[in-house]
């Protein structure tokens, strides 16, 4: 009942993927990797129900299967962490897959009945086949669950250099996806029983349905930014710092103190007149528009006002403000709440709707960017402020 329900949903899953409204790239990697589950789970299936006897190619095409899914996981994650588009030259990802279905060659061009009497003999030719194949299954699963993760926590300690506010900006549903795959993998390499693996990849797929639908609504139409990483279909800004993609996190407060980012400047072709009219410029678009108030603002979102680069302006803030620009944006939230709840006129409003006014997105997120610049919470400043006057 396991596989059958890990089969069922699998499809199914894949299937409401493709019906949802605008669909991002990452969507259709995720239905393909589905769809791809749902079939390899379907051989394990067939195998187990003696139906491999009557239908010996899905189930041996399956095989192959395996080495898919390391490719799927990093691929996905490069979607849900890039906003630049997928490029062909990507699907050499899978030529492991191809080339194992090659390696079966021989098996795919004998006779039916050949077939079934070498699953019957479990796999007695093929010993040599199978080796090879298993081995190119132990190695791109921790090559590529290695590759994932690197991916993903190098865009995490990056995000500040973007976003102005990250509690929207789901970092756990990438990273229990392959933690899971981690799981998988390890099953694999050290249990080496069928029932097992397969077992928990059917765990898999339901707790990927669970989750996706329950925590960040994976597949239902969702608004940028709500709940998912960037990805195409978003739109998050066409925005790389070098040539490498943004990073992200959730909930958390980057370093200032980033030395890739000042090595990266060294090379750039600003000057420092330029820096100083940039710098010039953004103080007064700060003090006359305060952009800071859109809780969605990004680098990239400010740059395209002040009609420069966004390295530029993101090198300007670094050298200029001494922070990077999550630390500049929640900074001036904290200045305009410091101004509003001084305000006798604001003094019916809540804490919370004048943190939303400037910019802020959470309690959480304000609670603690507030304590970080004034050393106090929002109420022992205002009392401290009574008290002074």
């Amino acid at each position: 009942m396991l596989y059958l329900a890990g089969i069922f949903l699998s499809f199914f899953l894949s299937i409401v993927l493709l019906s949802k409204a605008n669909k991002s790239a990452a969507d259709y990697m995720l239905a393909a990797w589905l769809a791809l589950t749902g079939f390899h789970l379907l051989g394990f299936y067939m195998l187990l129900s003696g139906q491999a006897l009557r239908y010996p190619i899905p189930v041996a095409i399956g095989f192959s299967f395996p080495l898919a899914q390391g490719p799927f996981l990093y691929l996905y994650t490069c979607r849900q962490t890039s906003p630049l588009p997928f490029q062909k030259r990507q699907l050499l990802h899978f030529l492991p897959v191809l080339l194992s279905c090659l390696l079966f060659l021989r098996f795919y061009l004998l006779p039916t009945e050949q077939q079934v009497e070498v699953f019957r003999l479990k796999g007695q030719g093929f010993e040599t086949e199978s080796l090879i194949n298993v081995l190119a299954i132990y190695s791109s699963g921790i090559v590529y669950i290695a590759l994932a993760l690197s991916r993903l926590l190098r865009y995490r300690r990056k995000m500040g250099y973007q976003f102005s506010n990250t509690e929207k900006i789901n970092f756990n549903w990438l990273l229990y996806l392959i933690l899971w795959m981690a799981i998988i993998w390890i099953t694999i390499l050290f249990v080496q029983e069928d029932k097992m693996i397969f077992g928990a990849a059917s765990l898999f797929v339901l707790w990927l349905g669970y989750f996706g639908i329950r925590q960040v609504r994976v597949f239902s139409p969702h608004p940028p930014g709500a709940g998912v990483l960037a990805d195409e279909g978003q739109k998050f800004e066409q925005r790389v710092f070098d040539d490498d993609d943004e990073e992200t996190s959730e909930d958390r407060e980057p370093s200032s103190e980033d030395q890739a980012e000042k090595l990266k400047y060294q090379k750039s072709t600003l000057s420092d007149q330029d820096a100083a009219h940039i710098h010039e410029r953004l103080k007064k678009l700060m003090q006359e528009e305060k952009p800071f108030t859109n809780p969605d603002l990004t680098l990239t979102g400010l740059a395209r006002r002040l009609d420069v680069h966004p390295n530029h302006l993101s090198q300007v803030i670094n050298s200029r403000e001494k922070k990077i620009f999550y630390e500049m944006i929640n900074e001036k939230r904290v200045e305009e709440f410091i101004q509003l709840v001084s305000a006798a006129s604001n003094r019916h409003y809540t804490f919370l709707a004048l943190a939303f006014d400037c910019g802020f997105n959470s309690k959480a997120s304000f609670n603690r960017n507030f304590k970080k610049y004034t050393g106090l919470s929002p109420r022992e400043y205002l009392k401290q402020q009574q008290m002074a006057a």
